[in-house]
């Protein structure tokens, strides 16, 4: 798959070796630790990202159906929840941009998704579009770098579990939104609107979100480099395979 470019014309397996590798050590590199959390840069490609388009059109109007279809099912109260509470969490923050500079910013349209448990109750949460695309221009899905597939197979996994004397099992909680964006520029690539009654508000996240290609390349080497401050014992060495 490597040595095939998107257009089909066939390269140097090495010189696309090189790239994968280049981008994974500048990554590794802006991985910083302060004030209990981890702050990265996103892997762009650098060609792509600057042909993005603003999206706020788009944006807007997949805002006024989703917001639409809530009221007629009662959950819009309930969704607009979702982003009051990461405001208090710090996940997002509130932005004042005001329309004629909307155009300067990446906006991601964003819908909600339903769970329905045993109990009845209702869940729902936010899924935001980074493979939106629009015009000429590239997604955010496509500007970025997602990594060589960093996942074992299946049927390895498989096979690995029931014949390995250790097998670990984790949940890190809300794993994406643990890690933190270092800069400005790449907030900047993750605006939204959200409706509160009749208020436009603008927003912007400071982690990573579900839907973003490069958010579980960017996990796993946050991971890697989490494990590797402690002694390589048993449980550092799964962690790290």
């Amino acid at each position: 798959m490597f040595a095939v470019e998107t257009d089909g014309t066939f390269l140097d397996e090495e010189l696309i070796a090189d790239y994968d590798q280049n981008k994974i050590d500048s990554f590794k590199k802006s991985i910083e630790f302060k004030n209990s959390s981890y702050f990265v840069d996103s892997p762009w490609h650098k060609d792509k990202i600057s042909s993005v388009p603003s999206n706020y059109q788009v944006a807007l109007k997949v805002l006024d159906r989703t917001m639409l279809s809530l009221e007629k099912k009662k959950m819009a109260e309930a969704y607009t929840n979702i982003f009051r509470q990461q405001e208090t969490e710090e996940i997002i923050e509130r932005i004042e941009v005001a329309p004629q500079d909307f155009h300067k910013y990446i906006w991601i349209p964003h819908r909600p998704v339903f769970k329905f448990d045993q109990q009845v109750t209702t869940k729902v949460r936010s899924v935001f579009n980074c493979s939106l695309k629009t015009g000429g221009g590239y997604s955010l899905n496509e500007a970025c770098y997602p990594d060589v597939n960093m996942l074992s197979n299946m049927p390895e996994l498989l096979l690995l579990f029931i014949t390995d004397k250790y097998v670990l099992l984790g949940d890190i909680r809300k794993a994406f939104l643990m890690i933190r964006l270092k800069s400005d520029e790449d907030k900047n690539r993750f605006y939204f609107f959200v409706k509160d009654e009749n208020e436009l508000i603008r927003y912007r996240y400071c982690i990573l979100i579900f839907g973003f290609n490069a958010s579980p390349f960017i996990l796993n080497y946050v991971l890697q480099h989490h494990v590797s401050n402690f002694p390589n014992d048993t449980c550092t060495r799964m962690l790290k395979s």
